[in-house]
């Protein structure tokens, strides 16, 4: 049984170091950007990387995407979407909080890993949501 618990516990730290690495990552990336006006400059350089490559089909969808972008962004909007999803994110925190105690009331092990890990996983998404908005902040900021 320790060798299952072990194992399990392996992976966990496993899968963790591996979503911390793609994490970071992919916030160096930011293709997308998090501001209406870091959304509009990326669609931008892809427009041009898109005609650089005689791409026709892309930058007729890279130019509505832009569109969009110019007409419907508001960063108000984008503002609240990143809290909602931090709040959401907060209640499956706690949700998962709760899984584990019952878990550990009935003292099964098993279920008790599989709900740490669950709550492992659930505070990593938080985190990740509360980083995307403090990005957004400094990226409002550095206008």
């Amino acid at each position: 049984m320790k060798s299952v618990s072990w194992l399990v516990c392996k992976l966990s730290i496993i899968t963790l170091a591996i979503s911390f690495s793609f994490g970071a990552y992919a916030s160096n990336g930011q293709s997308e950007g998090l501001t209406c006006e870091s959304k509009k400059q990326s669609i931008e350089k892809q427009i041009d990387y898109a005609k650089k490559n005689n791409n026709s089909h892309q930058i007729q969808g890279l130019e509505k995407a832009l569109r969009e972008v110019n007409e419907h962004c508001s960063n108000d909007d984008l503002e609240a979407k990143y809290k909602k999803k931090i709040n959401e994110k907060s209640n499956k925190v706690a949700e998962r909080t709760k899984e584990l105690e019952q878990a550990r009331a009935k003292g099964n092990k098993q279920k008790i890993i599989k709900q740490q890990t669950k709550l492992s996983d659930a505070k990593m998404e938080l985190d990740e949501a509360k980083t995307k908005l403090s990005d957004f902040y400094k990226e409002l900021g550095s206008k």
